[in-house]
Formats: C-alpha cells, structure tokens, sequence
C-alpha cells in the first residue's frame, strides 16, 4: 500500500509521484561514481541543489516558523534592553552575540528536531535531511556568535585591565558552555559524516549533550543579565528568554520525535 508523504510543510502532496521518484526523493545522500578529469568517481547527490548554500537557506526560510520568529524576538528584547542601559561597548558585543546565539539560533536548533502542529507554531518538514541541515547552520550560527561574543568580552576586560581569568558563576558556566559547544560541533560533523556515507547511526550521546548544553546555555545567559543589571529591567530580560526556552521545553517533554509526521529518515 503507497503512503503518501508530507511535503516540506506537513502537507499531503496533490499528485504522486512515480515509483522511480519517490525512491530518489526517498534518499538525500547516494554514492554514485561520475567521470572527471582523473576518472575518479566522488560521491554525489542526486538532489545536489540541496547541499548548495542557496538550497540550504532556502530550506531554512520555507520551514520558519512563528517560533522561529519568537526566539529571535526574545533575543532582540534582551539586546536592546541591554544596549539602552549600558551604551554600545564591547562588553555589549559580548552580550549581544551571546544573547543571539542560544537565546535565537540555539533555541531554533533544538526545536526543529521536535516539530508539532499545535496552534501551527511549529510546523516544519518531516524530511530529516532537511531538519539536519537546519539544525546544521542554526548551530554553526550560534557557534560564531560565541566566538565574536568571547572575543568581545576578552577585549573589554583587557581594556579596562581586568583578568580574562574566569572569577564568577557566570564566567565559569560560560567556558564550560564554550567547551561543550567545541565538543558537540566535533561530534556533530562526525557523526553526519558517518550517517551519510556508512548510513550508521552513531554517537548517540551527542542530542543528549546537546541538551546539557543548552540548558547550560540559557542559565549562562540568564545569570549574565543579573550579574550586569539589578534593576526591574533584568526581570523583563529573564522573562523574554524564558519566553523562548519554553516551546523548546515543551517539545523535548510532552513531543515525541517524529509525532504527527510520516518518519521519513533521509540521509
């Protein structure tokens, strides 16, 4: 019996495909053997457009959500809260790249693995090719926003002739999140890697450490905004980021993986 599968959307297709087709669509990575000047076959994708930027972002602008566009408000709340009361600096860099990192990409990171229909906040693509890919650039994203942020609060703090040296809860989460983040980068090129090109499933620890990270992360985030403001104005700031850990709570608690959408595991 032919299943119909959902679209990039969560919709039924209006027309099937053949056979032939849907066997193609059915894989996103396939080694195949193709002539080139040193008669060398290379490994390929017979949907190769996906794998090019323009493919990419467009696959991250289709599966946007309200969300998606939430998290991103609630670090822009943060930011621009943070900006009016310190002034523009590069502790400000520090605080804005941080911010942006787990408070947006991070966030959207973690929620596209969890899609769900509920109200259409977060609506996405079954196709896990497409949930990697996002998650992929979501969480390179975050990773430069942390190195700029690092940078940032380095150069302040020398400046002002300050030690770099970690002294305080938030200073000591934050190098542990920066470790964590190093080691789950690592992981995650190796493990798409391996899942691509041997269709072996491995690492299975990384989507728990990615959710010690994130944790960590959030707390990090939250106890900089009280480390840098006691005025009312931090407790706007912790609810604005609370605001976007939500969803993701939700998601990882009361959604199963995969619920609601055909499992279609694409390499």
């Amino acid at each position: 019996m032919d299943v119909e599968v959902p679209t990039a959307r969560g919709h039924l297709p209006k027309d099937k495909k053949d056979s032939e087709t849907e066997d193609l669509d059915d894989r996103s990575t396939m080694v195949i053997s193709s002539s080139d000047d040193d008669g060398m076959g290379v490994p390929v994708s017979p949907h190769h457009h996906s794998y090019t930027s323009k493919g990419i972002w467009r696959e991250v602008w289709e599966n946007t959500t309200p969300l998606t566009l939430w998290c991103y408000t609630a670090a822009l709340v943060v930011v621009v809260g943070v900006l009016v009361r310190k002034g523009f600096s590069f502790f400000f860099v520090h605080a804005f790249f941080m911010t942006l990192a787990y408070v947006g990409f991070a966030s959207e990171a973690m929620l596209v693995y969890r899609p769900f229909d509920t109200l259409h906040l977060n609506v996405r693509s079954p196709n896990q090719r497409i949930q990697r890919n996002i998650h992929k650039v979501m969480n390179h994203a975050a990773g430069t926003c942390t190195l700029v942020g690092l940078v940032g609060i380095l150069v302040h703090r020398v400046s002002l002739g300050k030690s770099v040296v970690p002294h305080g809860w938030h200073s000591w989460c934050g190098t542990l999140v920066i470790v964590l983040v190093l080691v789950q980068i690592g992981s995650g090129h190796k493990k798409l890697k391996l899942l691509q090109f041997q269709g072996q499933r491995s690492l299975k620890w990384h989507g728990h450490l990615g959710l010690t990270t994130y944790t960590v992360a959030i707390a990090t985030v939250i106890l900089g905004l009280v480390h840098i403001d006691k005025s009312t104005s931090v407790y706007i700031w912790i609810a604005a980021v609370l605001s976007s850990v939500v969803p993701v709570a939700y998601a990882y608690t009361c959604i199963a993986k995969h619920a609601g959408y055909s499992v279609v595991d694409q390499l």
